[in-house]
């Protein structure tokens, strides 16, 4: 089968799990024999390589723009006319069976009326609430923001344009659910299905420290990185290591104690290696994540999670084990990093409570476009 894949970045412009995702599923689908190609945006100028096409845009750079030119931006991503042709050319030289579409800011949302008209079928991930909000983001004590009259215009807008696509994937009930008690894909034929994690085969966790702690992602305020260092300068006889950087990196290491260390970021492969000497992965967004891919990792490497007590996060807490905690709420945290390093052997022999499913993400879609419209 020729299939298109579609994300808004792709490597070596990445930044999240999205990427991420849509990386794994194109390799994945290629070893299941499909002649792949990707359409995405590239930074600096139009090119292909490798059946990859990159297309300029100015998504990469976006939260540079001063908020005036972002929001221009934001609006004219809506009705993308020259990205629309520019992705119609491709798909009539390649002429894919399927499109799998995934976060489509710097593609613009009058791609799916284009595949409709063309007869292509297609399927979408949703990965975060682009659709609901144009910064894709929402956060703790801030959920109004997708309720307000600008957002409810702006869902309306993008309600039309996605229409129903045959199918929509989502790794996370919460995510799914968000978006259909808005109205969204109203006649699609929907699946919850965990991102395609790639995790170690064979876990030695002889070497794990009962004191060491591990954070990975995004040095930022509204990841928590602020709670957890509170927390951690209260605790200074427990080792926590940050793998990431972020705007608030450099404040973060100045109000630091000596217990914690900041290694930037760093490849998959020495991630993995300190998941296998940590005794537990912290995830203390304040932003509601749909399905973080770190805590993937961590199930796979037999790794116990401590996060924050919302949407994805939570989902996955609760269905694999673990521990929850308030958001924002640095005493709660230390309560329940304290609670873990008491009943440390428990709680590591008991995670997780249900091993990952199988690794087969691409051919469970590819299932899924049997006996669609």
């Amino acid at each position: 089968m020729k299939i298109g894949v579609l994300n808004s970045l792709y490597p070596p412009y990445h930044r999240g799990g999205a990427e991420v995702v849509t990386s794994i599923l194109v390799s994945d689908l290629e070893k299941l024999g499909h002649e792949v190609f990707v359409i995405t945006t590239s930074p600096e100028k139009s090119y292909s390589e490798n059946n990859i096409y990159y297309l300029k845009s100015k998504y990469y750079h976006l939260n540079k723009m001063p908020l005036p030119l972002r929001l221009f931006w934001q609006i004219n991503n809506l009705f993308n006319f020259q990205k629309r042709n520019q992705v119609k050319k491709i798909i009539n030289q390649r002429k894919p069976d399927l499109i799998i579409t995934n976060n489509l800011m710097g593609l613009g949302l009058k791609l799916p009326r284009l595949f409709k008209k063309q007869k292509i079928k297609q399927i979408h991930i949703i990965h975060d609430i682009q659709l609901l909000h144009p910064s894709g983001l929402m956060f703790y004590q801030q959920e109004k923001i997708i309720d307000s009259p600008l957002a409810k215009k702006y869902q309306q807008l993008t309600k039309d344009l996605m229409g129903s696509p045959e199918v929509i994937i989502c790794p996370s009930n919460w995510l799914l659910e968000l978006h259909q008690r808005r109205g969204f894909f109203p006649v699609s034929r929907t699946k919850v299905i965990p991102n395609p994690i790639k995790t170690n085969h064979s876990v030695d966790t002889s070497n794990r420290d009962k004191n060491s702690f591990l954070a990975v992602g995004l040095v930022s305020k509204a990841k928590g990185s602020d709670i957890l260092i509170e927390a951690f300068n209260k605790l200074p006889e427990l080792k926590l290591t940050i793998v990431g950087d972020g705007d608030y990196l450099m404040e973060a290491k100045k109000i630091a104690h000596q217990n914690i260390t900041f290694l930037g970021r760093l490849e998959n492969n020495q991630i993995q290696e300190l998941m296998l000497k940590s005794s537990a992965l912290i995830v203390p967004s304040l932003c509601y994540e749909n399905s973080p891919t770190v805590i993937y990792e961590a199930i796979g490497s037999k790794l116990p999670a401590i996060g924050s007590n919302l949407a994805g996060i939570a989902e996955l807490i609760n269905e694999y084990g673990g521990l929850l905690f308030k958001p924002g709420d640095a005493d709660d945290l230390i309560q329940k990093i304290q609670y873990f390093t008491d009943n440390y052997e428990r709680l590591s022999q008991d995670f997780p409570k249900k091993p990952l499913p199988p690794d087969n993400y691409a051919a469970e879609i590819i299932s899924l476009t049997k006996n669609t419209r």
